[in-house]
């Protein structure tokens, strides 16, 4: 429980990204969830799924969340007079992806439910939400939130490749079936799960079933949004810092293949793989001039990323973004988790912008790209 609350209020820190900075009445009604969740939503969930023998009848949840939504309703309906249509909308949209989260903690602890019963939950949960009817807008928050509700569903570890997930979607009855196939391309999109020409022939697809869903404007916004990710697009000359305080930029590699490595000091599973899998990688990469390992860390500030390289040392180019998950590289590039790694190419052409981790898949991406250029 306590993993996914921190998820949670995660989710709630990251403020909808605005044209323009949101207003002070935005940042105040934020807060107030903020206050919401953390002094009242958490014993709340406890008290009626995690401290009692039995997981409750499912109607009682649901009847719950339509409770908790209320209350979510009631502090957006305080602050509306203060707010933007925009930010109205941005307050709507978050609330719907909270209680669908609060979904998804019913099935974490309702384990004993085989899949069938589970699947059946969720599309009861969403029906009798509304949100079938009453999500005017997809998001990639609120798409996440239903995909990882339906990997839960199916005891599939959410963001495995699989087929599973898809299979189950196209075997659904409408109207859901419109709602989780447009929320699982938008994930897929959110993600880069698939490469461009994919995820525009998913979009191709969805628009000829479904010529009037109200989806297809999210679906053709986030697909326009990808267009700079396609492969062979020129990548923006990205300004860093090196370890000696000197700024760099991406062209300055433009004659060499870089694989790049997003990640923070804080971050335990960058960690684990420098220990695991990225001495091997470098070692096999040694002899392969034409190819650069960057590494570019997120900290918000020099001296945790400084003061690591200087107890573990690694080859490679070490430059500083900062910013987390603000900076302009993290933006550029939809990073919404690290450690995240692309492949460039000669002349700064993106060849991948969700490679593989260090190991022998890497290993033959960059190979193959090698012998094409």
């Amino acid at each position: 429980m306590k993993k996914i609350f921190f998820s949670l209020l995660l989710s709630l820190l990251a403020y909808p990204i605005f044209a323009q900075a949101p207003s002070q009445a935005f940042a105040d009604y934020m807060s107030e969830m903020q206050r919401l969740i953390q002094e009242e939503l958490y014993g709340r969930v406890s008290e009626v799924i995690y401290d009692t023998e039995e997981i409750p009848e499912q109607q009682v949840f649901i009847s719950f969340c339509q409770d908790v939504e209320k209350d979510f309703i009631g502090i957006l309906d305080a602050f509306r007079n203060r707010l933007s249509l925009e930010e109205q909308r941005q307050g709507t949209q978050f609330t719907q992806t909270m209680v669908i989260q609060l979904g998804e903690l019913y099935l974490d602890r309702a384990e004993a439910l085989d899949v069938e019963e589970r699947t059946d939950f969720f599309r009861t949960f969403i029906l009798e939400m509304g949100y079938d009817k009453n999500i005017e807008v997809l998001t990639e928050d609120n798409s996440r939130a239903i995909i990882m509700g339906i990997y839960s569903a199916l005891n599939i570890p959410f963001g495995m490749p699989n087929t599973q997930v898809m299979t189950y979607i196209y075997a659904e009855e409408e109207p859901i079936k419109a709602l989780y196939q447009a929320a699982y391309i938008i994930n897929e999109m959110a993600m880069l799960n698939e490469t461009y020409d994919a995820l525009f022939a998913m979009t191709e697809g969805y628009r000829k079933d479904y010529p009037e869903s109200r989806f297809n404007e999210n679906l053709n916004v986030t697909l326009a949004s990808l267009e700079k990710l396609r492969e062979g697009a020129l990548v923006e000359n990205f300004a860093f810092l090196d370890l000696e305080g000197n700024q760099r930029v991406l062209s300055e590699f433009k004659d060499k293949v870089i694989y790049l490595d997003l990640w923070a000091s804080w971050c335990g599973p960058c960690i684990n793989t420098f220990k695991t899998k990225t001495p091997d990688f470098e070692k096999k990469l040694r002899k392969h001039e034409d190819i650069v390992l960057m590494y570019i860390s997120v900290d918000e500030k020099q001296d945790p990323w400084k003061n690591y390289l200087d107890k573990n040392p690694m080859r490679g180019v070490h430059l500083f973004a900062g910013k987390g998950f603000e900076a302009d590289i993290m933006r550029y590039f939809k990073v919404w988790g690290i450690p995240r790694y692309l492949i460039i190419g000669k002349d700064n052409k993106l060849v991948s912008p969700n490679a593989p981790r260090p190991g022998e898949e890497a290993y033959a991406a960059l190979m193959e790209i090698i012998a094409l250029q």
